[in-house]
C-alpha cells in the first residue's frame, strides 16, 4: 500500500500534520552508510546506447527530476509497473545482490535468496537505527517494533526496490500514488505533498539516498520511528498494537497519530482504512515469511 498526497487542505489542517519534519533535520551521513556489504554496480559498465532506443516502454519526464517509465512486461517481469531509471545518477551505489534481472527473478532459488537477504538487511538497518537514536526501546516493545519494520517495508513495496535491464537500473515507484512525483523505493519515502514541484523529503531526494536499498530502508524506518515515539505517548493509543498502527496512520496518510482517527471524507477514509488494515494484517501474519521458506 502506498501513501497518497491528495486532499492537501485536509492534510495540512489535520491534528497530526506538523510544520516541521524531524527526520529532515537528521544528518545525511546516517543513510549514506553501506549496510548491505553487497557488490556495487561500479564494476558494471554504463550502457553505450540510448535507453529510448531500446523500445522497452513508455517514458514521461517528471518536473525535470527524473524519467518515469511504464515498462513492458518482458522487462519488469511482473514487479510493478512504474519505474525511474537511475543508472547514471546512482552509478557505484546500487547493490547488485538486490538488482535481479527478469530472468533471475523467475528462478525460485534466486528469489528465495533475494528475500532472505532483504530479511537480514531489514533487521540490520533496524538495529542500526535504534542504536543511533539511543536504544530507547527494549524488551517486548523493541521486538514488536522490529517486526513492524518488516511489515512496513513489505506493506510499502513487497520488499522490492530495484530491477535491472541489461546495464540499466530502475528504482520501483508506487505508480498508484496521486501525486506527480510518485513514491520512491522500498519504503516509498520521497513523494510530493501539496505541491508537485516540492518533494516532501527533499533532503533525502537531493542526496540520492534512494540509490541504495539500505539507505532507503534507513530513511523510511527513521521516519516511522520518530512518528512512533510520538504515537506511543498519546492516550488514544492504549495497546502495543495501537501505538504501531497510530504511527503507521501518520506515516501513510499524514492525518493522525491515533490508531482510530479517520477522515470524514469517504474516499480518504477508505484509503486510511485499507492502508492500516494491510499493515496490521502483514504484522500479525508475518506475510513475508512465506517468501523465506
Amino acid at each position: 500500500m502506498v501513501r497518497w498526497a491528495i486532499l492537501g487542505l485536509l492534510l495540512f489542517s489535520s491534528p497530526g500534520m506538523a510544520a516541521m519534519y524531524l527526520w529532515e533535520e537528521e544528518p545525511a551521513s546516517r543513510w549514506r552508510r553501506d549496510f548491505s556489504n553487497s557488490a556495487r554496480d561500479a564494476r558494471v559498465p554504463l550502457p553505450t546506447t540510448q535507453l529510448d532506443q531500446e523500445k522497452i516502454g513508455e517514458k514521461t519526464t517528471v518536473h525535470d527530476l527524473f524519467d518515469r517509465w511504464v515498462l513492458n512486461e518482458s522487462v519488469h517481469g511482473g514487479r510493478g509497473k512504474h519505474y525511474a531509471e537511475v543508472t547514471k545518477d546512482c552509478k557505484g551505489k546500487i547493490e547488485l545482490e538486490f538488482s535481479l534481472t527478469p530472468r533471475q527473478w523467475q528462478n525460485p532459488a534466486r528469489r528465495k535468496q533475494y528475500y532472505r537477504s532483504i530479511d537480514r538487511l531489514v533487521t540490520k538497518v533496524g538495529w542500526h537505527l535504534l542504536a543511533d537514536f539511543g536504544s530507547q526501546l527494549s524488551g517486548r516493545e523493541k521486538e514488536g517494533f522490529m517486526r513492524a519494520l518488516h511489515a512496513l517495508a513489505w506493506q510499502e513495496s513487497l520488499w522490492q526496490h530495484y530491477i535491472r535491464y541489461k546495464n540499466w537500473f530502475f528504482v520501483v515507484l508506487s505508480g498508484t500514488s496521486y501525486n506527480v512525483l510518485d513514491d520512491w523505493g522500498i519504503t516509498q519515502v520521497a513523494r510530493s505533498h501539496g505541491s508537485p514541484n516540492e518533494p516532501l523529503n527533499e533532503r533525502f531526494f537531493a542526496s540520492k539516498g534512494y540509490c541504495s536499498i539500505g539507505s532507503t530502508l534507513y530513511y523510511g524506518f527513521m521516519e516511522y520511528y520518530l512518528l512512533y515515539m510520538d504515537a506511543r505517548s498519546l492516550p488514544c493509543n492504549d495497546s502495543a498494537m495501537d501505538k504501531l498502527l497510530g504511527a503507521y496512520n501518520q506515516y501513510a496518510s499524514g492525518f493522525s497519530y491515533c490508531h482510530d482517527d479517520f477522515s470524514e471524507d469517504e474516499k480518504y477514509r477508505a484509503y486510511q482504512t485499507g492502508a492500516m488494515t494491510g499493515f496490521g494484517k502483514h504484522y500479525r501474519n508475518r506475510t513475508w515469511l512465506n517468501k523465506l521458506k
